[in-house]
């Protein structure tokens, strides 16, 4: 009897080895195929917004040549728009939001999407804005009574003549 109770708890032990060896080999096939996708975010090269757009699926970019910079601006199928400032160098210095919805900040916010989520988890002041400087970026995010706005710049990259209150 006691010889009985063995066999099945093997057998159970096997089979979850061979579902998890089975599990393991699927999940490197699939990583394995995906394709590698870039995104733009602040501080990164104005080259790879296409790729934004494909990430947040956007029903629209259009692009406007301003004398000192270029503004790339996304619009989301659900009304979100998503605005990347790129100075003459290439390098995004300012984005900016407004929506129904939060967009995805890992896309929007780049190298300083960290930085974020560490100040909003110790965030303690107001539950509708959620304002930091780090790394060199200053970042402020608000909810509306009817959506997200926000906006973040780089100062140190923005270019000559600039204000910040035009990168609405």
């Amino acid at each position: 009897m006691n010889e009985s109770r063995r066999v099945p708890c093997r057998l159970r032990t096997l089979r979850w080895h061979g579902t998890t060896r089975w599990s393991i080999a699927v999940l490197w096939s699939i990583l394995a195929l995906a394709p590698c996708v870039v995104y733009a975010g602040l501080g990164d090269p104005a080259s790879v917004i296409a790729g934004d757009g494909a990430a947040m699926n956007a029903a629209a970019l259009t692009t406007v040549a301003m004398p000192s910079y270029v503004r790339h601006e996304l619009t989301t199928a659900d009304g979100v728009r998503v605005r990347e400032f790129a100075g003459q160098d290439g390098t995004i210095f300012a984005v900016a939001f407004d929506g129904p919805t939060m967009p995805d900040l890992k896309t929007v916010l780049g190298t300083h999407y960290a930085s974020y989520v560490a100040a909003a988890t110790s965030h303690r002041g107001s539950h509708h804005v959620v304002s930091f400087t780090s790394d060199g970026a200053v970042v402020t995010i608000m909810k509306l009574p009817r959506g997200f706005s926000g906006q973040a710049q780089l100062p140190s990259s923005m270019p000559e003549g600039i204000n910040v209150q035009d990168l609405r």
